[in-house]
């Protein structure tokens, strides 16, 4: 119901425009809750909103909105149209640059969107875009964050 209404765009609008972070973490999260349906991920490629995304990991350095935002991305690895656009618009690179934040949180997020992009990918791009040395790395580190017990 809300993204019939306009409110996906609305939700947009407030992560590209509102500097309080509270609002920003708000509208991420329910970007990111949004973005696990398959005909509000076309919404959200058609409105910028991968492009949003990708520029507010790069620009933001809250790790509850970082978090948010990696599990947009995360949860956007559907079709192979979206896949070719976040791989176009810099998402495997967004999620990789969210290292620098360190937060346990942010690198969970991250890890799901990594392995969702996995799951999809080739081996090939993985290794071209960077993330196949940080999944081994991190796979085989006992102390990464993110790191599940078996």
């Amino acid at each position: 119901m809300i993204v019939e209404v306009g409110g996906l765009t609305s939700l947009l609008m407030l992560l590209r425009s509102f500097e309080d972070e509270t609002v920003r973490i708000v509208a991420a999260g329910a970007i990111a809750n949004l973005a696990m349906n398959e005909a509000n991920q076309e919404i959200i490629m058609q409105e910028g909103g991968i492009s949003l995304l990708v520029t507010t990991t790069t620009e933001g350095d809250d790790a509850q909105t970082l978090r948010m935002v990696a599990g947009a991305i995360a949860n956007l690895w559907g079709d192979d149209k979206l896949q070719m656009k976040l791989r176009s618009e810099g998402g495997i690179k967004a999620l990789l640059g969210l290292v620098r934040c360190g937060h346990p949180d942010v690198l969970s997020q991250m890890a799901l969107g990594m392995a969702n992009f996995a799951k999809y990918e080739s081996r090939a791009c993985t290794q071209e875009d960077g993330a196949l040395p940080w999944i081994v790395q991190n796979a085989n580190d006992e102390a990464a964050p993110i790191r599940r017990p078996h």
